[in-house]
């Protein structure tokens, strides 16, 4: 309703996400990360989905920046997201083009995205199993295995095998495949740590009770010393974890 100080707070959060677009060339990956948090705690509310993959850099900065909000609510996150630009640039209402404002803010990932992305794009005849794992194609998978004849505990250069990334990526289906084709549960990475860490400190709770219920060793140590369960600290996996160590 007009004059309702939510609706005025709303619509001067969405003119302010909008302009955002006409600076964020120009500010750092923290500023893009306070902003983008308090747009998806705006939008969506608190963070409620899986921690992104160990490699997915982009993916982790992202959610953790959203995931340290907690239950701010939507009010306070407008507020801030409003003020900070303010901070940034004083008389940025005044510069707004109202004509362009439109009903929506395009902002909520797609500045951050800028940011830079370690994975790069590969045409289908240049990928490897590890690149098809990493995509979760599980068909394509399991063609490309097939065809090259490849162990299912074969390494990359980091070290990780198919399991290390698909507990990594968070994908369920290929993880329960690659157990039926008896893939190493506790296989090394570089770093000494097992397809089970990655689970772990990735948060991805079925994944970790999958491996656990196959027989996956929850005590094994990296070579820093740290058992998966020190990687996380996620009630229910550490019930998980607990309860089988």
């Amino acid at each position: 309703m007009a004059g309702d100080p939510g609706t005025d707070l709303e619509d001067l959060f969405d003119k302010a996400a909008n302009f955002l677009k006409n600076i964020a060339g120009k500010l750092d990956s923290d500023r893009l990360l306070y902003f983008y948090a308090r747009f998806k705690q705006t939008k969506e509310g608190s963070c409620n989905t899986s921690k992104p993959g160990f490699f997915d850099f982009q993916g982790k900065q992202k959610w953790e920046a959203w995931k340290q909000l907690g239950q701010k609510n939507k009010q306070d996150a407008m507020q801030e997201y409003v003020n900070e630009l303010t901070r940034l640039e004083p008389d940025w209402l005044e510069k707004c083009d109202t004509s362009t404002q439109q009903s929506g803010s395009a902002f909520g990932g797609v500045v951050v995205s800028t940011m830079p992305n370690p994975d790069s794009d590969l045409k289908d005849e240049e990928k490897t199993i590890f690149d098809w794992c990493k995509e979760g194609d599980l068909e394509k998978l399991t063609k490309s295995l097939k065809k090259e004849g490849a162990d299912i505990n074969v390494k990359d250069g980091e070290g990780m095998c198919l399991l290390h990334w698909s507990c990594d990526r968070g994908n369920e289906e290929i993880v329960k495949y690659l157990l039926k084709q008896k893939a190493n549960l506790n296989e090394l990475d570089n770093d000494g740590q097992t397809p089970l860490h990655y689970a772990a400190s990735c948060e991805h709770i079925s994944i970790v009770q999958l491996l656990v219920q196959a027989g996956a060793d929850v005590n094994i140590q990296d070579f820093d010393g740290s058992k998966p369960i020190d990687t996380t600290n996620n009630a229910d996996i550490l019930a998980i974890l607990n309860k089988n160590s």
